[in-house]
């Protein structure tokens, strides 16, 4: 649901943060319909310009004004239509076996097949998009870590004071704090978007086969009753 410019309008001014805390800048201005609902938003980038965003992208969290990333945002889409694609697909196979005329069911699955084809290739898209973005969080990670390393040496030195290290080394650990969660994330949701993928893919079981064996055990069941079984003759001595 679409925020509205009533909710927004107290936080200009206001730090905008990621879906992970991070500080992205400041919201300066929003966009909207005449029906008030929130279009997009300007946030100035720290010292670096305006971005617009839009207005699907963004939520409010504890008072606060939350970006979903890019490949999150994507993917969550596509995810979703994925799995109502996958829902109705099983809901034509079970109209199938009703009195249905086959022809208007079978128009509605070549549709739907198009449909899941086109969402297919999105989705490898999509793939593509958070396998770059985790690639780029770990080049992230190794410049954080070489910064750790590097205000190490000269705190242990002695050539920074404990001051400036202490704040220096608060900042790079928050930040590899932020990349580990990022990357956790993002793992996630492509494998949640794999397996939503291939769920959709998978053929449906028709459930008549599942219902053939315990059928086959009751037939073995009355065929053996129907067989004669031989009489035991005892013999006694006279």
């Amino acid at each position: 649901m679409a925020l509205r410019i009533e909710a927004l309008a107290p936080l200009i001014g206001s730090d905008v943060e990621d879906s992970y805390g991070r500080s992205l800048g400041t919201l300066v201005s929003i966009m909207s319909d005449v029906n008030g609902e929130v279009r997009s938003v300007e946030v100035k980038i720290v010292d670096r310009g305006l971005e617009t965003i839009p207005g699907d992208r963004i939520r409010l969290k504890d008072g606060k004004l939350v970006v979903i990333p890019d490949w999150k945002y994507e993917a969550l889409k596509v995810i979703e239509a994925l799995d109502r694609a996958y829902r109705r697909r099983r809901a034509l196979e079970t109209m199938a076996a009703s009195d249905i005329p086959a022809d208007v069911v079978e128009e509605l699955k070549k549709s739907l097949s198009e449909e899941i084809k086109s969402l297919k290739v999105r989705a490898e898209e999509v793939k593509r998009m958070i396998k770059d973005r985790i690639a780029a969080i770990e080049d992230e990670s190794v410049q954080v870590a070489r910064a750790i390393v590097g205000i190490q040496v000269l705190y242990f030195s002695g050539e920074v004071g404990e001051k400036n290290y202490t704040h220096s080394i608060n900042h790079l650990r928050k930040l590899r704090e932020k990349l580990i969660e990022e990357k956790n994330d993002a793992k996630n949701t492509l494998d949640k978007l794999e397996k939503t993928v291939e769920a959709v893919t998978t053929p449906l079981q028709e459930p008549r086969r599942q219902e053939e064996k315990p059928k086959k055990q009751e037939e073995r069941k009355h065929e053996q009753a129907a067989t004669p079984q031989p009489i035991t003759v005892k013999v006694e001595e006279a």
